[in-house]
């Protein structure tokens, strides 16, 4: 696709770099894949100006955990017992559906995501070379990771290597990229960890891996002789920057001291963790130790949307009931989770999660003239607070607008949801006899 350039004016730039820069109003120039200028409207705008009055421009929103093609499943697992939501009822809906189901919903979950407004994602599932296709079609930035279990290692092994042949492990080179997708402690031995360490070292690539997601989780690790989730990955050497941890809901407090102490990326799911488990995972406690933390969306079926406005609102008053305190997670650090903080929470904080001349033009614009946005006294705690994904006017990736007016550029909104929609149809019997 051949570079363009374009500058966008709006009420309001929310930079979101080390100072917290605010232009109001203010632009963003846009040459190629990069952006070119941030500050206020230039006399001289230069190429495709794109004028967004009543619109706030902010880096594209980072979604540090997610499973597009869960998207097929939303609605099938409502109010499940805590401890049966996998086994009980995911295993069984997943056996129903294949390659070409999944990438359908794959796509769905891309044009959801893009029309609230994320830019990038951190995806993981079974069949990720048919749903990175879709990744890769839907305009997202994306770090992929196929999910290993113990049980058929070798071949998800295979699979993963393929997906670094392809897509290699460099975010500089590729805007799909991938990552090491262990499933999670219970579920992956030392054997296959130990493979996954060797990996990661050769390639260059993260690790991503769910961790005391559940009880039956710590305790099956603990029954091998662990004291727990945290200390099992410690112990095998990964815990630290290049790895990203989801959830850790379960964590005792001197595990997630050691979570954050080995400066661990952590990916916080609140909607999920709440909907799932009822709790609330010690985030406040990992981040104090020193982890850097971003928000997850985690799938469809288990939020039940993939709204990371809404998701920043459920974090910060989760957390603020579970630490009794209401001054904890104020809202510029929330809104960092999301932008600045996801960054470097996937290592890509050099390309992205703020808007700085030579970083890549990931910016979107959030319409601020709806009733629920105004008065605009604080744009930060009014886009974590009161925004919505339904807010969202304009998103551009690497300078391509996929976003205008609301509407998706270069995909087919209604094929897909069709598509989508066709291929979920084969589950609605199993919700019926739920």
């Amino acid at each position: 696709m051949s570079a363009a350039s374009y500058t966008l004016l709006a009420d309001d730039v929310l930079t979101l770099d080390a100072h917290g820069t605010h232009h109001t109003p203010g632009a963003v120039g846009i040459e190629g894949a990069r952006i070119s200028y941030v500050g206020p409207p230039p006399k001289a705008p230069t190429g495709t100006v794109v004028r967004l009055e009543g619109c706030v421009l902010l880096p594209g929103l980072i979604n540090v955990h997610t499973h597009t093609p869960m998207w097929l499943f939303r609605g099938l697992t409502e109010d499940v017992p805590r401890g049966e939501w996998l086994a009980g009822r995911m295993r069984p809906l997943e056996a129903r559906v294949g390659p070409r189901e999944l990438r359908a919903g794959g796509l769905a979950g891309c044009l959801e995501m893009l029309l609230g407004g994320v830019t990038t994602i951190a995806d993981r599932y079974r069949a990720m070379g048919d749903v990175a296709d879709a990744i890769e079609a839907s305009g997202l930035r994306a770090v992929v990771a196929h999910s290993l279990y113990d049980e058929g290692a070798e071949r998800g092994l295979r699979d993963t290597e393929s997906l670094l042949e392809r897509f290699g492990a460099d975010p500089e080179r590729s805007r799909v990229w991938v990552g090491l997708g262990p499933h999670a402690t219970d579920t992956c031995g030392p054997a296959l960890l130990g493979e996954v360490a060797v990996l990661a070292q050769r390639s260059g690539a993260r690790v991503f891996i769910h961790l005391a997601q559940s009880e039956a989780e710590v305790a099956a690790v603990r029954a091998r002789g662990h004291a727990g989730c945290a200390a099992y990955l410690d112990a095998l050497g990964l815990l630290g920057p290049t790895v990203v941890v989801a959830h850790g809901t379960y964590l005792a407090d001197d595990e997630a001291d050691l979570v954050g102490r080995r400066r661990t990326a952590v990916a916080h799911c609140p909607s999920s963790n709440a909907k799932l488990e009822g709790r609330v995972a010690p985030v406040a406690r990992m981040r104090q130790a020193g982890a850097v933390v971003g928000l997850g969306t985690d799938a469809a079926c288990c939020n039940n949307g993939m709204d990371l406005f809404a998701e920043m609102r459920m974090a910060g008053l989760l957390n603020k009931v579970a630490a009794d305190d209401p001054t904890l997670f104020p809202a510029a650090d929330l809104l960092r989770m999301v932008t600045s903080d996801a960054a470097a929470a996937l290592g890509i904080e050099h390309l992205v999660g703020s808007l700085e001349t030579g970083k890549r033009a990931d910016v979107i614009a959030v319409d601020k003239r709806s009733a629920h946005m105004q008065p605009w006294h604080d744009p930060v705690a009014n886009l974590v607070y009161a925004a919505r994904g339904s807010d969202v006017r304009a998103v551009f990736v690497d300078g391509q607008p996929l976003v205008l007016d609301r509407h998706p550029v270069r995909l087919d909104a209604e094929r897909i949801l069709a598509d989508a929609v066709q291929a979920a149809g084969a589950l609605a019997p199993v919700a019926v006899g739920r």
